[in-house]
């Protein structure tokens, strides 16, 4: 084998331009496979990082030319009134934030919930407590929890963050929680999230297309 692999260099040696050419292909090829390889095992292969994720399924709502449509505020509402089969419903819709009052403003991502959504995806605030049903109604007390990376970068992981307040997009949120390490949801970098403040009751037989009234929102249930 090792007179084999001599002789493998010398030829190799001799022909400096195929051997530019092979290594060059074979280092195209093992980086696209990597990172093909690295695409389908974060979508497909590895799991959810939620307590029994395949249980978790993404809810959507049609019309004639989309089969997959956004939700809406009056879809979730007639969902959770009507819902008998699942555990539960929640929303959520990502949404940037302008974080003043520090001394150093900054743009930051964020998403506006269902109260529920975290009991949904079976995670809690490793810091402080989750979003009430009270919370998740108009006139409630704006709250908000942060991620643990935001928490640690912006506040210097102070434990005593619980109940102070922030100023986002000109509104003052009380901080209520921080997630665990690793979580963001539904963006890698969220780091705040409040309630969507839902309101009213959905109406016996109204429609349940995509084109209520109402921004679009994302939906999931666990089954």
């Amino acid at each position: 084998m090792l007179s084999d692999l001599r002789y493998a260099m010398r030829m190799l040696a001799k022909s400096p331009a195929f051997t530019f050419v092979a290594v060059l292909t074979l280092g195209l090829a093992i980086g696209a496979n990597t990172a093909i390889f690295s695409v389908v095992n974060a979508v497909l292969l590895r799991p959810l990082p939620y307590p029994q994720s395949e249980e978790i399924v993404r809810v959507f709502g049609t019309q004639p030319s989309f089969a997959e449509a956004p939700s809406s505020p009056a879809n979730f509402l007639e969902w959770r009134t009507e819902n008998q089969v699942f555990e539960r419903i929640a929303t959520w819709v990502g949404k940037g934030f302008n974080l003043t009052g520090t001394d150093k403003p900054e743009r930051v991502i964020g998403a506006r919930v269902s109260g529920d959504l975290f009991q949904l995806l079976r995670v809690q605030p490793a810091l402080g407590r989750d979003f009430t049903p009270e919370e998740d109604r108009d006139g409630a007390e704006r709250v908000v929890i942060l991620s643990h990376e935001f928490w640690q970068s912006r506040f210097g992981g102070d434990p005593n963050v619980i109940r102070q307040t922030m100023t986002l997009s000109d509104q003052t949120y009380t901080i209520i929680g921080v997630m665990p390490p690793g979580f963001a949801f539904p963006n890698p970098r969220s780091a705040v999230t409040s309630p969507r403040k839902k309101t009213g009751t959905a109406r016996s037989g109204s429609s349940s297309s995509a084109t209520n009234s109402g921004s679009r929102v994302s939906a999931a249930t666990r089954t």
